[in-house]
C-alpha cells in the first residue's frame, strides 16, 4: 500500500452534542502534543495497554491483507503492530506529530477529525478506538459514523477508560487528585468519564451483530508504568487544575509521594472492550 498524509472531507456538521465540538478543545489541552512530556505519557499508556489490545485484534480474527482503520493513534504502538501483521493501515488523529514516521512502513498517516471527516461507507475490514470515543461529544453518534465505514462482516472494536474505580481509593492524596483531574477533564475536555460503563448498549441498533464485551481493572503499583503514567498525565493538568480550586500543589505533591512508593498498592481505571460484527447486506 502507498503510504500518504492528508485530510479527509468533511461531513455534516453535528447534532444533538452535549456541547459544541472543536477539535482544539482535545488536540490543543491537556492531551498536547506541544507538551514536552507528551511523547513519553503516551509510551508508558501504550506499555500497560497494548498486549490486551493485541490480543483483542487476535480473537476478532485479524489477518494480513485486512483494511484497518486506527482511530487516534496517539503514540503509534498500534498502528505499527498491525502493520507488522501484514495489515493495510490507516491511522488517525487531529495532530500526526508522532505517526509520520510510519508512512515509512506502509502506514497511511491522515490528519483527521473522526466526529466531522468522513470515509467512504464499506471502507474497512477492522476499526479500532482506544480511549477516544469518551472524549467527544456523543459518543453513540461516533459509533455510528464508525459503523457505516466498516464492510459487511467488519469488526468495529473500542477500548474505553471509565474513571469510578478511583473514586473511592484508599489513599487519600491519590484519590484527591484524581478525583479533581476527573472533574477537570470533564469540564476543560468534555470527557464524559463513566460513558464506558454503558457499554456494549451503545453497539445495539447500529448495525452490527455478534456484540460481545469485557472488563478489566488495571491495577497499579508504586513506582510501575501506570503509576508513572498516571503522575506524568496528572502534571500536565497540575497548573490548571490549582487555579480552578480543585486541589493544592501539596496535594499534587503528597499523591507522587504515594504513587512512587514501593508499598503502594490500587486501582487505576476500569477498562471497558466492546466489539461488534457488521451485518451482512
Amino acid at each position: 500500500m502507498t503510504a500518504s498524509t492528508g485530510t479527509a472531507a468533511p461531513a455534516d456538521g453535528p447534532s444533538r452534542e452535549r456541547w459544541e465540538w472543536n477539535e482544539e478543545r482535545y488536540r490543543d489541552g491537556v492531551f498536547s502534543h506541544a507538551v514536552s512530556t507528551e511523547r513519553e505519557r503516551l509510551r508508558l499508556l501504550e506499555s500497560v495497554l497494548d498486549e490486551h489490545t493485541r490480543g483483542h485484534f487476535r480473537r476478532q480474527g485479524l489477518a494480513s491483507g485486512h483494511r484497518v482503520l486506527e482511530v487516534g493513534g496517539g503514540g503509534g504502538s498500534v498502528a505499527r503492530w498491525l502493520a507488522g501483521e501484514g495489515a493495510e493501515v490507516t491511522v488517525t488523529d487531529l495532530d500526526t506529530t508522532y505517526l509520520d514516521e510510519l508512512s515509512e512502513a506502509g502506514v497511511q498517516v491522515l490528519r483527521h477529525d473522526v466526529y466531522t471527516e468522513d470515509f467512504p461507507e464499506g471502507t474497512f475490514d477492522f476499526i479500532h478506538t482506544r480511549y477516544v470515543v469518551i472524549h467527544l461529544p456523543d459518543p453513540e453518534k461516533a459509533v455510528a459514523r464508525l459503523t457505516r465505514w466498516l464492510k459487511p462482516g467488519g469488526v468495529l472494536l473500542l477500548e474505553e477508560p471509565s474513571f469510578f474505580p478511583i473514586k473511592d481509593s484508599p489513599h487519600p492524596a491519590y484519590r484527591k487528585v484524581m478525583r479533581a483531574f476527573r472533574s477537570h477533564l470533564e469540564s476543560a475536555v468534555g470527557t464524559d468519564t463513566e460513558w464506558a460503563r454503558s457499554l456494549p448498549v451503545p453497539l445495539r441498533d447500529k448495525g452490527l451483530d455478534d456484540i460481545g464485551y469485557d472488563a478489566r481493572f488495571q491495577r497499579i503499583a508504586g513506582g510501575d508504568d501506570e503509576a508513572e503514567w498516571w503522575r506524568l498525565t496528572l502534571e500536565q493538568t497540575r497548573e490548571a487544575v490549582v487555579a480552578e480550586g480543585l486541589a493544592t500543589d501539596e496535594d499534587f505533591e503528597a499523591a507522587y509521594r504515594e504513587l512512587t512508593d514501593p508499598g503502594f498498592h490500587d486501582l487505576s481505571l476500569a477498562v471497558f472492550t466492546a466489539w461488534g460484527r457488521k451485518q451482512e447486506s
